[in-house]
């Protein structure tokens, strides 16, 4: 529980026997396919659980993934036991590390919330990439509701709400998908627009702040991907929600370590 980032609610029974499965509510681990998953846990001689880790390999290429790791207190040298242990069982093959999503956590290792597993992985060998940036906004700030001028419609594939926005006409402006909230928290997966009115990207995502909050949701996390050189829109993205309320929690970076 400790490692859980701000504003994911704490995993249920499901979700940890999804994640020793290498499976996440949004489908396989990896979408590309993962062959051997294997979990092993590491306890002292007393029987007490200090770690556990989980690995497999990606049917498409042959790589290593290891999935996820937990430790006590997140202990360097715990981790650094429990990163060899899943490198050697993976053998020499190119092996990446909180490359996908679990039932656990969003793809990525948090920097700041885990230094110690950084500090490991890098000791074994591993080198980062940025990958995304976890933000959060608590909703307990915001006013009374707003004028709605979205649509809202049931997504249950996700499951979640889906909310457009829509010219008088009936012309397509943009629109965003937020997951089912669990204890008063939730996921905004993504926010899109039509390129000729990004500029109402605010009033898209503030009404899907209004929306939760009228739901009695109050917090709710979002993934953005990291920003990038010649990727202007990734820095426009980044710039909107922190605009509407987001802070940067945490960088959540994926490791590799070639053979």
């Amino acid at each position: 529980m400790a490692d859980l980032l701000p504003g994911l609610p704490g995993p249920t029974f499901a979700e940890l026997d999804q994640a020793l499965e290498g499976t996440c509510p949004s489908g396989p681990a990896g979408r590309a396919g993962l062959e051997g998953v294997c979990t092993e846990v590491l306890a002292l001689a007393g029987g007490q659980v200090v770690g556990a880790v989980s690995w497999a390999v990606r049917s498409s290429d042959g790589a290593g993934m290891l999935l996820w790791l937990h430790c006590l207190d997140d202990e360097q040298h715990l981790a650094r036991v429990l990163i060899e242990r899943a490198a050697d069982r993976l053998g020499r093959r190119t092996v990446q590390a909180f490359a996908e999503p679990t039932a656990l956590a969003p793809a990525g290792l948090p920097l700041r919330m885990r230094p110690g597993t950084r500090r490991a992985l890098e000791a074994c060998g591993f080198s980062g990439l940025d990958g995304w940036r976890y933000l959060h906004r608590r909703l307990d700030d915001r006013g009374g509701r707003l004028y709605a001028v979205a649509d809202v419609v049931e997504c249950p594939g996700l499951p979640g709400w889906r909310l457009h926005l829509r010219e008088r006409d009936g012309s397509w402006i943009g629109e965003a998908l937020v997951a089912l909230p669990v204890d008063g928290t939730t996921a905004l997966q993504w926010v899109s627009l039509t390129p000729a009115r990004r500029s109402m990207g605010n009033i898209l995502l503030e009404q899907c702040l209004a929306h939760l909050a009228d739901r009695g949701v109050r917090e709710v996390t979002t993934v953005l991907p990291a920003p990038a050189e010649g990727r202007p829109d990734l820095d426009a993205a980044l710039a909107l929600h922190t605009a509407a309320g987001f802070a940067e929690i945490d960088q959540l970076h994926v490791y590799t370590r070639r053979p």
